[in-house]
Order: C-alpha cells, then structure tokens, then sequence
C-alpha cells in the first residue's frame, strides 16, 4: 500500500517532488492545493492528480492522506506544519524547516505531541557526491577533522517567484536559499554541532534586499574549525568543500569526490529528490523516525539565527 500524499504548493520547487512521486511505486499523490485554483488544476491535469483546490483543509479533513508536501513560501511553512499535525498528518517540508529557530521548534514540538513525523527537506543529503563524503569520512578516512573550508560562488540575475525578493516571505538571501543546504550538509558530513557561531552578511544585489554575500565561522564541538564564504555577486560559479584531516584531505563538488588528490568513484544512484521521497515514504510504512527529522534540523535553524545575530552585533555567538 502506497503513502498518499497532498501536495500543497504547486510552485516551482513541486515539479522536483511530483516527478520523485509519480516515480515511486510507494508513494501516490491524492491532492494538488495551490492558492491559485487555475495552477492547482492544471497540476493535477498534467499529472494525473485525482483532486486539486485552494482549500488546504480540504487536503487535512480527507482519510485517504497520510502526509503532505509543504512546497511552500518560508513563512508558510510554520503555520501550514502545525495544522498538518492537528489534523494527524505527516509532513515533510521543503527547506529551510522555517523562517527562524523558534519556529523551528514549534513545528517540532508540535508533531512530537501528536505523533506524527516531520521531516525536512533537506535534498543535498541524496546528492551521491555528498553521501559518500559522508561514507568517507565516517571511515576515518582522512583521520580526525581539523578545518572545513566550503565556498558557494555564483551569479543571480533574477528570483524566479515574486515571493522570493519579499524579505518577510523568504527571510534573507542565499542564508535560507544556499545556506540552509550548505551549513546543513557540512554538520551532517562532519556529524559534529557547533560550539561558537561568527560572520558577517551584506546585502548588495539589486535582485533582492537579503544577504548576498558573507562569511560564516564555525567552531565546532569536536574543536574542528568551519568557514562558508559565499557571493550571489560572482560570475565565476564555485561550489566547493575542502575537508582537512590529520591524516589527509577531501574535496568535495556538487558531483565529485577528490580524496587525498585521487578521484573517488560515485555510484550515480538515484535522483537526489526521488530517494529523499523514497526514504521518507518507506520510514512511514515501516513506523520508524523519518530521515532529517524536524527535531534534527533544529541545529541548522538556529545556526542560520546566530550568524545573523552575529553579523548584527560583530560578536561570537555561543550555541
């Protein structure tokens, strides 16, 4: 028997997730809400979906749904997740969890309370060059972590939804855009927490009021140290994470591995969105803790909060 899912949002980010759906053999897509009742339609039409609408309580109130798709803009997602588990739903979210850490909690605390699952989207964990750089390290393979380096270079022209350059709805820049991924990946890869939080973002694209460019220092509690510089303002494209060891090193691109100056071979597998939404489904049917629960991503959320109370103040935060 399949997940029945709702899929609320029918934006861009939601053809990523009907296509990882219509993929699967053990999910199914029930529902297609939009607050657009014209894309909502056309939706479901284009991909055999049996009922859309602009009513998300519809989606709730109906039996047959065992979790939603949040495909959402970032304010929505707080109060869309808590009504999900009122109603007994599952979730999972599209990235970041929400527009802070406090909301990150709620929604967290919330399904706790009604025993229901949460999880977050945090796709980068099912791109294959990144799961094994987290093989590898997990080996020892380059001893003890000593620095993470990471940058994210690239150059944004346009924001392709009006939502996006509305600071209230997307809450920044490349912080919930990139950097949501980047500072999630680098903790899960490293499996380690922060322990002191600086940086410094600025605003200076013309494209949106949030932080375009930036530094971010991580000390870990492990001692390792991590930094993330990133620019919205590059025409020259670079994402990269170097990992320092005792014993070796690591670099780490979007689709390869380079271990000690040696290419590392990436079994291709799945696409990163189809194994997110296979892994999530299957913990579902099989009643165990879905990957990159809520109360695992709470970590991220408040780490994205103190480099910008960082930056505001020009002081180290302590986690």
């Amino acid at each position: 028997m399949p997940i029945n899912l709702a899929l609320i949002g029918c934006g861009q980010i939601a053809s990523a997730h009907i296509k990882a759906a219509n993929t699967l053999a053990n999910t199914e897509l029930l529902f297609a809400i939009d607050s657009d009742l014209e894309r909502a339609r056309q939706t479901a039409i284009d991909h055999n979906i049996p009922h859309y609408s602009t009513d998300y309580a519809q989606a709730l109130a109906s039996p047959e749904v065992d979790a939603v798709l949040l495909c959402l803009p970032h304010d929505l997602h707080h109060p869309f997740a808590l009504q999900a588990a009122a109603a007994g739903k599952h979730a999972l979210v599209e990235k970041p969890m929400a527009l802070d850490a406090t909301e990150a909690q709620e929604m967290a605390t919330a399904a706790a309370a009604a025993a229901v699952q949460l999880s977050i989207g945090q796709s980068s964990r099912c791109i294959p060059a990144y799961q094994q750089t987290k093989m590898l390290l997990a080996q020892n393979a380059i001893g003890p972590l000593l620095n993470i380096i990471h940058q994210r270079t690239f150059w944004i022209d346009q924001l392709s939804t009006d939502w996006r350059r509305d600071q209230s709805a997307c809450g920044g820049l490349y912080l919930p855009l990139f950097g949501s991924h980047d500072i999630d990946a680098l903790l899960w890869q490293a499996d380690d927490t922060p322990k002191r939080v600086w940086g410094s973002v600025r605003a200076t694209s013309d494209v949106s009021q949030g932080d375009s460019d930036g530094f971010i220092g991580l000390e870990l509690a492990s001692g390792a140290l991590a930094s993330l510089a990133y620019s919205t303002r590059c025409k020259r494209n670079r994402t990269e994470t170097l990992f320092i060891g005792e014993t070796g090193q690591l670099v780490l691109t979007r689709n390869a591995v380079e271990l000690n100056g040696n290419p590392v071979e990436i079994d291709s597998g799945e696409e990163a969105f189809t194994r997110q939404l296979r892994l999530f489904a299957e913990a579902l049917l099989e009643n165990r803790e879905v990957p990159v629960s809520g109360r695992e991503v709470l970590k991220v959320m408040r780490t994205l909060d103190l480099v910008k109370k960082a930056s505001e103040t020009g002081q180290t935060q302590h986690f």
